[in-house]
């Protein structure tokens, strides 16, 4: 048993314990509106900012071109960010956070 942690001074055990806790009130509550609506409006305005800077909208055209998404979907993202509904967060949940497929992994550095 490994007691290290990214979180100086918890052990792996309370941080998995605390983490599968927040995962099962998501499961069990959902997201709400006001949360969906809060997400929707900062990704939005940081897709709108990448834009405003001459190497933040490079980089980010650059990025999705080479990852095989085209100018029009960049120029889409915000309408598609704001398409995105609690119902649509809360069935990709459900879908993501399965128990059966869930890992839990701490990397340590190569001993010396």
């Amino acid at each position: 048993v490994i007691y290290a942690s990214p979180v100086p001074g918890v052990h792996m055990a309370e941080l998995e314990a605390a983490i599968e806790d927040v995962v099962n009130e998501l499961l069990a509550n959902g997201v709400t509106d006001e949360e969906v609506s809060r997400s929707n409006n900062t990704m939005q305005a940081s897709a709108i900012y990448a834009r405003d800077s001459l190497s933040g909208g490079a980089r980010t055209l650059g990025s999705a071109l080479a990852s095989g998404q085209t100018t029009e979907d960049v120029e889409a993202w915000p309408d598609r960010i704001s398409a995105v509904s609690p119902d649509g967060v809360n069935a990709a949940a459900t879908y993501v956070f399965v128990e059966t497929r869930s890992v839990t992994a701490l990397l340590l550095p190569e001993a010396e």
